[in-house]
């Protein structure tokens, strides 16, 4: 082993034990869940509701502005949240449009020029580039009109690492 693989292996075993881990912030399986969203729950015995997540109690149980005011973890057959669609509206919108934008530009150009061929690139790829925000735009706002159903996985863990301010911060965190 190298002399420098050595310093780097003893510098990341001296600096994780001394470093915060990210784990362990809060009740594990809630750090996604944030008051104000709205859930789908199903629980165990069959019941489902959707309602408006108040907040986490330490002890895994989530508390609900509706009825069922808390419901225990434990009791959860699956969760669902509720996000919108914008990112992907505008990303789709951004494609859509971009390119449409781009092809008219280069067939425009094209039909300028008189059979010569465009020569003129760089005003078509703003063109396209412009319409490809217009686009990105405009699915967003569209997107954001459509909610969408993520479901959040209990048996999903996540093991991070990475540099903090004190050194190296290593850490599990459980997605419920």
């Amino acid at each position: 082993m190298g002399c420098r693989a050595a310093v780097l292996l003893a510098c990341c075993v001296l600096w994780i034990p001394l470093s915060g881990i990210a784990g362990q912030d809060g009740p594990k399986g809630t750090d996604n869940l944030r008051p104000g969203q709205t859930l789908r729950v199903w629980l165990a015995n069959g019941q489902r509701f959707e309602a408006k997540l108040v907040g986490v109690d330490s002890n895994l149980v989530l508390r609900f502005a509706q009825s069922p005011q808390a419901v225990p973890t434990s009791s959860i057959d699956s969760l669902w949240v509720r996000r919108r669609g914008t990112g992907r509206g505008a990303l789709i919108g951004g494609i859509v449009v971009g390119g449409a934008a781009f092809a008219l530009g280069a067939v425009v150009c094209s039909a300028l020029s008189e059979g010569d061929g465009c020569h003129n690139w760089g005003e078509v790829t703003v063109f396209g580039l412009a319409g490809g925000a217009v686009g990105a735009l405009l699915g967003a706002g569209v997107g954001s009109l459509f909610p969408k159903w993520r479901l959040v996985d209990p048996q999903r863990v996540a093991i991070s690492l990475g540099a903090g301010d004190l050194g190296l911060r290593a850490g599990a965190r459980i997605h419920f």
